[in-house]
């Protein structure tokens, strides 16, 4: 292997992209092709959509399912269905999407973010203990990168407090922990059908529950509270229009045939990656927690501050130059340092009507989730597909030890 950095002019480890494929076919095809032999597209009455849930509900073993438009969506009616009073709060992760805080907003909510674990970068039973008030009333976890969360802690510490658990599973498709699936752990799973997500249907969402109450409540969210299901609820609450079209279900219902594939594949990339990573001094790996499978959405490792030229960003930089794609960090900076957050812009004119509803002031400055902070500022993301193979991921781990080498500061500038 040339040891100059292709970034320096050097030749790249790798010259032709990497595997891809197509994610849609024949079977999809034929489901959306049965859509219009029905004549009709809307869910409600549809069969597609029944279809679909059964899917669901055989794959994770639960009694219900809803879909809905979007993973946020399917989250903003898991919200919806714990019917919390304005101006209490909800813990959640500040390494995630807005999507998981879309619902809690919405429902004029407070966001308390609970700090991650430096190694699985997931929120823990003992984070979020430290940020718990008399007005907590539910808890979001997010299995960020399909790692799910040491979730055993976390529901007993839930039923203790009599506090509502949401799974933010967009991520986290087929993801078990001791042997359950996620997704069934807490009181409701919310999933994702994005064009990004292991299973797409272009966008889409759904929720899964064991608990009548809360599917009866998600199902009527998502479709402005009509009493679809004739519960006598008809419009008992405000609620947005979260409806989908019987093809999205069509399409993710044959979508599911491919997930085991899928995830094998998604598992063997990142067990390479592992593999080949794991002697790289200053280099930390991402940790899976003890008797649980990742779902490897992308592979985050860290690298040890100040011992690498120009840290993050520029070692992203070069990995790119050497035909790798990899970016610095997941998100920019954890969510509660957007501006959305430190400035508390939610609506129009200033006011949050949750903070005055609640009496109470709250804010978000930098340092709020030191651990957060630190894993986002020494993160480099790696991706992954069903599509890479085993070349692939010897190429990428060649990359990251090129560049780990390049990169090193002399021992006396460290």
């Amino acid at each position: 292997m040339e040891n100059k950095l292709a970034f320096l002019g050097g030749t790249p480890i790798r010259t032709t992209p990497f595997g891809s494929g197509k994610r849609y076919g024949e079977a999809e095809l034929a489901e959306v092709r049965d859509c219009f032999e029905h004549g009709s597209l809307i869910y409600w009455g549809g069969y597609k959509i029944g279809q679909f849930c059964e899917t669901v509900k055989n794959y994770f073993g639960v009694k219900y399912c809803a879909g809905c438009s979007s993973g946020s969506a399917a989250l903003h009616a898991a919200v919806g269905a714990g019917l919390i009073e304005p101006g209490y709060e909800v813990i959640t992760s500040p390494i995630t999407d807005i999507g998981s805080l879309i619902g809690v907003l919405y429902q004029n909510l407070i966001p308390v973010f609970a700090d991650v674990d430096p190694h699985t970068y997931n929120i823990t039973a003992e984070t979020i203990e430290k940020v718990l008030t008399d007005r907590t009333r539910a808890i979001i976890v997010v299995h960020l990168a399909g790692t799910p969360c040491d979730m055993d802690p976390i529901v007993e510490l839930a039923r203790r407090r009599d506090l509502l658990l949401i799974e933010d599973c967009a991520q986290a498709y087929g993801a078990s922990y001791h042997g359950k699936l996620v997704g069934t752990l807490g009181d409701i799973g919310a999933f994702s059908l994005n064009e990004s997500k292991h299973l797409s249907s272009g966008d889409g969402g759904f929720i899964i529950t064991d608990n009548e109450d809360y599917y009866v409540r998600c199902h009527n969210y998502m479709d402005k509270y009509y009493d679809r299901l004739h519960k006598g609820g008809r419009m008992d609450h405000l609620a947005p229009n979260y409806r989908a079209s019987e093809m999205q279900y069509a399409v993710a219902k044959a979508q599911f045939a491919r997930l085991d594939d899928i995830l094998a594949r998604r598992r063997r990339f990142a067990a390479i990656l592992s593999e080949e990573l794991r002697c790289i001094e200053d280099i930390s790996l991402p940790v899976v927690p003890d008797g649980s499978e990742s779902s490897w959405w992308f592979y985050m490792f860290r690298l040890t501050p100040g011992v690498f030229e120009g840290d993050g960003p520029h070692f992203a930089e070069c990995m790119r130059a050497e035909g790798c794609f990899a970016l610095a960090g997941y998100i920019p900076r954890p969510i509660y340092r957007e501006t959305l957050f430190a400035e508390k812009s939610f609506f129009p004119g200033g006011i949050w009507p949750a903070e005055a509803v609640s009496g109470r002031k709250y804010s978000y400055p930098a340092g709020l989730c030191p651990v957060a902070e630190e894993v986002l500022s020494s993160a480099i993301r790696l991706p992954v597909s069903e599509f890479y193979t085993d070349q692939d991921a010897h190429d990428m781990a060649l990359a990251v030890k090129k560049v780990a080498a390049g990169l090193r500061k002399p021992v006396s500038s460290i």
